[in-house]
């Protein structure tokens, strides 16, 4: 009874610090540190992170050197203090990580989308499928949601859309507070061209600023 008691206080404790994937959990410390001074900083706290596995086997097939895995951290920005669920790409043969951040922090995240870029799809349909399992990884941590506006053999638009009732959050100096939108809306428009069923070019448009001369280059990011 009391190896039974034991053994069901250490899986608790496991889940409750993290160390169901320890080999990750030593990665993030070093290279998330709590140390860190740096501003615009992630910062992992084993004790917040609330590691959680995600199973894309599409995006996996791509990828079959990472794992992928939704983490809790926490950003220092100037005085603003907030946690946000990231995504974390984990090669555990070479100990290394790809930090994505949510997209409510600052759009659609290069480092992921460069990694799939230039792979080829046996055809249209493939390619599609592999986009929803990509579109549904980085959905996670924001309240943002990919939906296909038009596809061709040359041209996939999806936009990036939130609804009434969904929220964001702002704050400063450890405080926080959510932000209702009041009406649906689009938030960036998205086009992948293909050239033989592989992705060559990834363009994310800000169509707020599609008429403003003072912002005008920030209205398009291209990422090939």
């Amino acid at each position: 009874m009391k190896l039974l008691t034991l053994i069901l206080t250490f899986g608790l404790l496991t889940n409750i610090y993290g160390q169901t994937y320890p080999a990750l959990d030593t990665v993030l410390k070093k290279e998330l540190s709590q140390n860190s001074t740096t501003d615009g900083r992630w910062v992992y706290y084993s004790d917040k992170a609330d590691i959680e596995k995600i199973e894309k086997p599409l995006v996996k097939a791509v990828l079959p050197n990472y794992d992928f895995y939704k983490v809790t951290l926490t950003n220092y920005l100037g005085y603003h203090v907030n946690q946000g669920t990231c995504i974390v790409l984990f090669d555990s043969l070479k100990s290394k990580i790809v930090l994505v951040q949510p997209i409510w922090y600052g759009g659609l995240r290069e480092p992921l989308i460069k990694l799939i870029l230039k792979n080829r799809f046996d055809n249209k349909e493939k390619l599609l499928g592999f986009l929803k399992e990509l579109n549904e990884l980085m959905e996670i941590g924001s309240e943002y949601r990919f939906v296909n506006t038009s596809s061709t053999d040359d041209l996939i638009k999806f936009d990036l859309v939130y609804f009434k009732g969904d929220s964001y959050t702002t704050g400063g100096n450890g405080t926080s507070s959510k932000v209702n939108y009041t009406q649906d809306g689009v938030w960036r428009q998205v086009e992948i061209k293909i050239k033989n069923f592989k992705m060559v070019e990834y363009v994310s448009i800000n169509p707020r600023l599609k008429d403003d001369k003072k912002y005008k280059k920030y209205y398009k990011e291209i990422i090939k």
